[in-house]
């Protein structure tokens, strides 16, 4: 199969990428937590003034800048209509992540919360924990028809579990279905209904997939690279099995990899591949660079 095989149309891009085989490594958007504001009606352009034209462009404007990512989110297939607005803080960094639901009466009431909560590893208890995995998977067919497409059938496979959302905007659409699992941040792509079962049972123990795996949110592209490399190499399911040591920019001496008995360093070089359509909506082309490496074991 050649580019000039390949779908033009929506599902396109994520056609392309699956067709083509893209790696998924490294492909993760970087944020240190979340803000997930419930809402009711369309997504819009996904913006949280679209939930309350008063106060959200400011409220997101005040997370973003504190390393959150601010999405509106659903619950698979519907809308609830009724009740105070469900809102979950969360913070994703390998120190301690943690997770909070809390409700609101009104957007407004997120004006006096202090942003800087979702960079730190200490939850803040201003709501009631989420002690087990949560799903985000997006659904933004505005933002991208691939997310809509592909990403409502995997949202309602998931949810059984009653814990999913449906999502604005995650990042990557090009490998939809996009899923997020929380409160670790760690970025699934190309998920399908098919996986739902098995993805769910396999989080609950606290492994990933490895085929799906695209990388941890709190972590840069290079970190997220050397993790999925090592991980693969050896074999590594577990969260917490394989933790990329933080590097200078750019790695020049290559990301060195703590795991399970040993100690990895990991030396990456540009590998783009062919130029596809990455985004049907917006018409875009590019190069992805999932990158090569070279992985060598290093002593503690």
């Amino acid at each position: 199969m050649t580019i000039t095989d390949l779908p033009t149309a929506p599902p396109a891009c994520a056609a392309i990428s699956r067709a083509l085989r893209e790696p998924l490594r490294g492909t993760a958007a970087t944020a240190a937590g979340w803000l997930l504001v419930e809402h009711s009606g369309p997504w819009g352009d996904g913006a949280l003034d679209r939930a309350d034209e008063r106060w959200g462009a400011l409220v997101e404007e005040r997370f973003a800048e504190a390393g959150a990512r601010v999405l509106l989110v659903r619950e698979p297939g519907r809308a609830r209509t009724g009740g105070r607005r469900r809102v979950h803080l969360v913070h994703s960094g390998r120190s301690g992540p943690w997770h909070e639901e809390l409700r609101v009466d009104d957007l407004s009431a997120l004006l006096d919360l202090d942003p800087a909560v979702v960079a730190s590893a200490s939850a803040p208890g201003l709501g009631t924990p989420v002690t087990r995995p949560w799903f985000l998977v997006c659904t933004h067919g505005r933002k991208d028809a691939c997310c809509a497409v592909l990403g409502r059938p995997v949202a309602r496979a998931l949810a059984p579990t009653g814990r999913v959302w449906e999502t604005t905007h995650l990042g990557g659409d090009r490998f939809a279905a996009a899923v997020v699992v929380l409160p670790h941040g760690y970025y699934l792509g190309h998920v399908d209904p098919a996986d739902a079962g098995a993805l769910a049972a396999d989080t609950d123990r606290g492994l990933l997939s490895l085929r799906h795996l695209r990388g941890r949110c709190c972590d840069p592209p290079e970190l997220q690279i050397a993790e999925h490399v090592v991980r693969e190499r050896h074999g590594l399911r577990g969260i917490d099995d394989v933790v990329p040591l933080p590097c200078g920019d750019p790695c020049g001496d290559g990301v060195v990899v703590d795991r399970p008995g040993g100690r990895d360093r990991v030396r990456l070089s540009p590998a783009p591949l062919p130029e596809r359509l990455t985004s049907c909506s917006a018409g875009e082309r590019g190069r992805p660079d999932p990158r090569s490496a070279t992985v060598t074991a290093v002593a503690r």
